[in-house]
């Protein structure tokens, strides 16, 4: 994918009842590494520049939170680009990156995802964060899926992402 596309996506704190709820969902789990690259401004923007690794490959991934929770009572909305890195482009964005920003670091996770309802459901495992649903699709099938499986949304996390929880952690903000 090089183009923007629309991300929508709620995300819950994960107990024993929500995973009670997902148990009959088929979950396929891979690891997934997230090198952040930002400033104060832009994290305080809801603007993120990433290179993830996952599955044996490496993206280039600029997003930018559009539309927050906190403005709809439920799901957040982004704008998200990909780029597929080989190797060698990889290191040299890495060394140039790690010049012009300031504040880096790295998220860790377990990703388990599957599908219900035409929406991806992701089981996460964040390292140093806890476990998280993340539900993306289409708004309108996001919450018909939490209708379906019987999850409160108002036990949604209302922050702005896992990014956002580490950079608080760490003190970047």
């Amino acid at each position: 994918m090089s183009d923007f596309e629309k991300e929508i996506e709620i995300k819950f704190p994960v107990d024993k009842d929500i995973l009670e709820k997902i148990s009959s969902i088929k979950l396929a789990p891979y690891e997934e590494i997230d090198e952040y690259f930002t400033t104060k401004e832009m994290m305080n923007n809801s603007i993120f520049l990433r290179l993830r690794r996952k599955k044996g490959k490496i993206f280039l991934q600029f997003k930018n939170i559009t539309v927050s929770g906190k403005q709809t009572n439920d799901c957040y909305e982004a704008d998200e680009l990909h780029l597929e890195l080989i190797q060698e482009q990889y290191g040299k964005i890495k060394k140039i990156f790690l010049v012009i920003f300031p504040h880096n670091f790295i998220l860790k996770k377990i990703r388990s995802k599957g599908f219900f309802n035409d929406c991806e459901i992701c089981l996460d495992d964040v390292e140093g964060l806890g476990l998280f649903l993340e539900i993306e699709g289409p708004r309108e099938k996001i919450l018909e899926v939490c209708n379906k499986l019987n999850i409160d949304i108002e036990k949604r996390e209302k922050g702005r992402g896992y990014a956002i929880m580490v950079a608080k952690k760490l003190g970047l903000l």
